[in-house]
């Protein structure tokens, strides 16, 4: 065997694992993760599928009905629609697609197999080359609404949870980048290079690809970064308005942002108000989240107490750390986003 031919076969034991695991292990998110797992089913396939080739000369192997090319990234898909909290009505639609490849490619593996001279027509018909084509803009259009989901799933972390790292779906957004930069090339240069030549180029990226999705799957399979499925929003904007005001007005009588280990849901305790509705009124009234709102009380107070001549003699860190800050990382880099000046520049200013 080929160096090549070696990768593939670690690569394929690799994924055999991980296949196993996600279906088979109870983590918290099981039923997500499941998705992952299928997806990897159909690459275990394509993996056996690859020594297939190696081994049987017959040309009906080149019609073979699992390619999967309509079907892997529909797992993928739905995973990042259930981490998302998105509710699609209708799932087996996203199947049809795999269906009719299916049922298609059998028809012409079963032609060839009885008829090995028609290879030699279908291949001057490049219908290798078309099924690549169709596959590829159809793992292009999954890859783009992959991609537009878990934007969205990284802009709502944050009024889920206090935390976000490694909570995100970049991995998977890069992940389908590579995909979409490949199909739009790669069906490219299917056109002008031989079939050896494009193949060859398929398995490294693949490999590649592959490896990288695999780390990147195994280290979020126990972190719980799931959406709840958006419910009917039956606030009005005015109930929201007076959540938001009876909020101002415990902030400025209690002064709780001064507390650098307040969480929503230490402060939801303290104000006596649901998480989900202190969540909703300052993403909506103030369009910030509940950290960003607690920053800027703690930037306000930060420019009150250095304006003051006994808070002269005191350092930036030692004002920051005296709102609330704990970090002076955190603190300057909030004071920039929110002031649009750091925050030395800002007390140079006062000075002057």
């Amino acid at each position: 065997m080929k160096i090549i031919d070696y990768l593939f076969l670690i690569s394929g034991l690799q994924t055999l694992v991980i296949t196993v695991v996600l279906l088979f292990y109870r983590s918290k998110k099981v039923h997500i993760n499941r998705y992952l797992g299928l997806f990897f089913v159909t690459l275990c396939v394509e993996m056996a599928i690859y020594f297939v080739f190696k081994y049987v000369k017959h040309p009906a192997v080149y019609y073979h009905p699992l390619r999967f090319n309509l079907l892997s990234m529909s797992f993928l898909f739905f995973y990042a629609v259930e981490t998302t909290g998105i509710y699609i009505k209708r799932k087996f639609y996203y199947y049809i697609p795999a269906i009719l490849e299916f049922l298609f490619l059998s028809v012409f593996f079963l032609l060839v197999l009885q008829n090995p001279e028609m290879h030699t027509t279908l291949k001057a018909m490049h219908f290798g080359k078309i099924m690549n084509i169709v596959g590829g803009i159809y793992i292009v259009t999954m890859s783009v609404m992959i991609i537009k989901i878990n934007n969205k799933h990284k802009k709502q972390l944050p009024y889920y949870y206090e935390v976000t790292k490694n909570k995100s779906l970049n991995w998977l957004t890069v992940f389908c980048i590579i995909c979409i930069l490949f199909n739009l090339s790669g069906n490219s240069l299917n056109l002008f290079i031989s079939e050896k030549s494009y193949r060859y180029l398929m398995n490294t990226i693949l490999l590649l690809s592959l490896y990288y999705v695999t780390i990147a799957s195994l280290v979020q399979i126990n972190i719980i970064n799931m959406i709840s499925p958006k419910v009917e929003e039956k606030e009005t904007k005015a109930e929201l308005e007076n959540v938001v005001r009876v909020i101002e007005e415990y902030m400025i009588e209690t002064k709780a942002y001064l507390n650098p280990s307040i969480t929503l849901k230490t402060f939801a305790k303290e104000v006596k108000l649901p998480e989900r509705l202190i969540s909703k009124a300052i993403n909506k009234i103030e369009h910030k989240n509940f950290n960003n709102y607690i920053n800027y009380y703690r930037i306000e107070e930060f420019k009150q107490l250095l304006s003051m001549d006994r808070h002269k003699k005191f350092s930036i860190s030692a004002i920051a750390n005296e709102v609330g800050f704990n970090s002076r990382a955190s603190f300057y880099k909030n004071f920039k986003d929110i002031v649009g000046v750091s925050p030395s520049s800002y007390a140079k200013n006062v000075d002057d």
